[in-house]
């Protein structure tokens, strides 16, 4: 997991501090806060499920949101780009 999740970490952070050149301090906090705001409330969701659906239900859960935020994610990016023709 640690694999995984230091490329996306990076990559965040080096596009954060081409948004802000000059301010590193501030584009490194508004990196950092999220990114542990997301931790918090995954344990704090992961903790509200496994009493009610199990260890299974609460990876089912993980997955679920998961396949949510890729979707989000692919559905803006679409949008953004907007349908592109063969030319």
């Amino acid at each position: 997991m640690g694999g995984a999740l230091g490329p996306v970490f990076m990559t965040t952070q080096n596009a954060m501090l081409h948004c802000a050149p000059g301010r590193t301090d501030i584009a490194l906090a508004a990196n950092s806060g999220p990114c542990k705001a997301g931790i918090a409330a995954g344990a704090a969701l992961g903790g509200l499920v496994l009493p009610l659906a199990d260890v299974r239900g609460t990876f089912l859960t993980g997955g679920l949101l998961t396949a949510c935020a890729c979707a989000v994610l692919l559905a803006g990016r679409l949008l953004r780009h907007g349908p592109r023709s063969a030319a």
